[in-house]
């Protein structure tokens, strides 16, 4: 039997992140049929203080690989290049390799002007992330520009199988400064099919936003999908269930498994 062509028709998905921040996904969900109420939760600026990314630029070809774990990090970073003197020595000195967690942060090195040298395809977390490039890292100097949330964990990581590495905040993440109550008001009085979460902080603010009873009867009433294992396990901390997990961060492997969880609720509702 064919697949449909629009396996998300008449589903009504929560996009917890601005289009202009995942249009990939935000045009994937569209093209698959589902009616999209956006409810962004997260946003993202520059840090506080650019003097370590500065810094870091400015003595780059000392690094042997450029580790970028999100697209923001892609974004961030060679902005801040193309609008400081640091551009210059750049040019000037040896680039060093570039590793990227996915295949879209991948592409957005690309977009960039650094083609990724290391891809870790399958990887869905920091973690799988350091097992898929440690035979690469030992012994490195790796400079990894982050956001201000990430923690040290990729960093400790590294260093315990024989890495060199500089962390820097490339950006930080937080909390839009005026929320969509509309969006809000119409997911509340017309209901939705799936809330979903592209990162824990996208999950926390939400919570924050709307209070952790009212995140409970969301539960209740429509599903919780996450990204990816990190995001899950935020959700799962918080006692709330999660309906489904993607197998890879990329758009249509998201839209693949958001489509298999409603395929099979349907089933269930029609043999009951």
């Amino acid at each position: 039997m064919d697949k449909p062509e629009k396996p998300l028709a008449g589903k009504r998905i929560v996009m917890t992140r601005a289009p202009e921040q995942a249009p990939t996904f935000f045009r994937a969900l569209t093209d698959a049929g589902a009616s999209v109420v956006l409810f962004p939760c997260i946003d993202f600026t520059v840090p506080e203080d650019w003097g370590p990314v500065d810094s870091a630029l400015s003595r780059l070809g000392e690094f042997e690989w450029i580790v970028f774990t999100s697209q923001n990090a892609v974004r961030f970073f060679r902005g801040r290049e193309r609008e400081t003197a640091a551009a210059r020595s750049v040019a000037a000195s040896p680039r060093p390799k570039v590793a990227a967690l996915g295949e879209a942060t991948a592409e957005v090195a690309t977009e960039h002007g650094w083609r990724a040298d290391f891809v870790a395809s399958g990887a869905r977390s920091g973690a799988e992330f350091v097992s898929a490039f440690a035979p690469r890292a030992r012994g490195k100097k790796i400079l990894l520009p982050q956001s201000d949330q990430a923690g040290d964990r990729i960093g400790a990581a590294l260093r315990d199988v024989g890495a060199i590495v500089t962390s820097v905040v490339a950006y930080r993440t937080c909390v839009p400064e005026s929320l969509d109550t509309d969006g809000l008001t119409r997911i509340r009085r017309e209901g939705v099919d799936m809330i979903f979460f592209g990162s824990p902080s996208a999950f926390r603010n939400f919570v924050q936003t709307i209070g952790s009873d009212a995140a409970g009867q969301f539960a209740r009433t429509s599903a919780f999908g996450a990204i990816g294992p990190t995001t899950a396990g935020a959700i799962r901390d918080a006692g709330l269930p999660v309906a489904f997990e993607s197998r890879q961060p990329v758009a249509a492997e998201i839209i693949r498994a958001m489509a298999e969880y409603f395929a099979a609720k349907d089933h269930a509702k029609s043999h009951k």
